[in-house]
């Protein structure tokens, strides 16, 4: 039996990687160790941790090491910590691999740690483009960190091969999110309405907009303001807002948020409330990655604001736009209705394909 790390450290990741998580852990052959950490044991990002045991996933080790330092140095302080208590977890753990989803600042220090100490990485999106924040730099290093890879597209593949000088244990298996969301049942309006307190007669909005970790704090607060000023020209809607990441400047977003008149906000909605909200919404506004990859395929219109996402493939679904208020109120106003849904052939089937490659990833060892 091969034991397997798999770690999750933030709501978003997870919700990606539940289904590949159940589908290891219902292989005999695989030995799944869960480690929770980052935002989930965080209170102030809603303990998400607590979900993933209510979905009925058994978490075998949490790791904390956020700090409240939320400069870049107490940033990189806390990678330094964070390296120290992986090192320390799988020294005890003997992982035959370690598995990660992204492009997370925190994937450094754990996938140096692995590297170090000899431990093959498993890296699923790799391969992707952003250009508005570190990600692009973090995946990328990951990727040649690591020794098998799930990319999620066929244009993410050639990426890593390029990178990597090699097709040895390159596997496209397509998007992870994508999965989830065909396959659960989701809540309906009226529960949705019931459990967020919103009126199910209004149209809904969500916003999540995070920090683009190039840009100044100035920039970011300036963005976060512009998109509530924005939001509070939509007289007659429902607004549901999600809290803003652990990223530099996410602190002081926040806390705009938490002043902001008018709105839900929420620090963490659950993966099954946010995938119903989504499906329901009659817009989804910011800057997070669920808005460019699985909104649509609920067929949601999507306004990006700013750079966060730039470099990704954008579906018909998008509308990219500056970080300014005239910038953000002319894409919401250029919005005529839902799309149909946006779902590529052959989606829906990763979790499985990431189990068939690794049983012969370790057959051939």
């Amino acid at each position: 039996m091969k034991t397997i790390a798999v770690v999750t450290a933030t709501r978003a990741e997870y919700g990606l990687l539940r289904r590949t998580i159940e589908a290891l852990r219902e292989e005999p052959s695989f030995d799944v160790r869960l480690i929770v950490t980052g935002t989930h044991l965080s209170p102030a990002f809603g303990e998400t941790w607590k979900q993933i045991q209510k979905d009925g996933l058994k978490i075998d080790e949490k790791i904390d090491y956020l700090s409240e330092d939320r400069s870049p140095a107490g940033i990189a302080r806390e990678a330094a910590r964070c390296a120290q208590l992986f090192a320390d977890a799988f020294e005890a753990m003997q992982p035959q691999l370690l598995l990660v989803l992204g492009d997370r600042y925190e994937l450094l220090p754990i996938c140096s740690t692995a590297l170090i100490m000899g431990i093959p990485i498993a890296h699923i999106a790799g391969g992707e483009h952003t250009e508005g924040a570190i990600d692009d730099a973090v995946r990328n290093a990951v990727t040649m960190m690591a020794t098998v890879h799930f990319p999620n597209s066929e244009e993410a593949a050639r990426e890593v091969i390029r990178l990597r000088g090699s097709d040895q244990n390159v596997f496209e298996v397509g998007e992870p999110g994508a999965e989830h969301i065909l396959k659960a049942v989701h809540p309906s309006r009226e529960e949705l309405a019931a459990r967020l307190g919103l009126d199910p007669s209004k149209p809904w909005v969500m916003a999540t907009l995070h920090p683009e970790t190039r840009e100044s704090e100035d920039y970011n607060l300036n963005m976060a303001q512009s998109m509530l000023d924005a939001l509070r020209t939509l007289q007659g809607h429902e607004i549901v807002l999600s809290k803003a990441n652990a990223d530099f400047c996410g602190e002081k977003m926040n806390k705009l948020y938490e002043a902001a008149r008018g709105v839900h906000l929420f620090s963490s909605l659950g993966q099954e409330v946010f995938l119903g909200m989504m499906k329901e919404a009659a817009l989804m506004v910011g800057n997070s990655s669920s808005g460019v990859i699985e909104a649509p395929l609920f067929g949601t219109p999507v306004i990006n604001i700013g750079h966060r996402q730039t470099g990704r493939k954008m579906s018909r679904c998008v509308i990219s736009c500056e970080a300014s208020l005239p910038a953000i109120q002319k894409a919401i106003g250029s919005v005529k209705g839902r799309f149909q849904p946006d779902i590529l052939p052959g989606t829906g089937h990763t979790s499985e394909l990431i189990v068939k490659h690794l049983k012969e990833y370790f057959h051939e060892q």
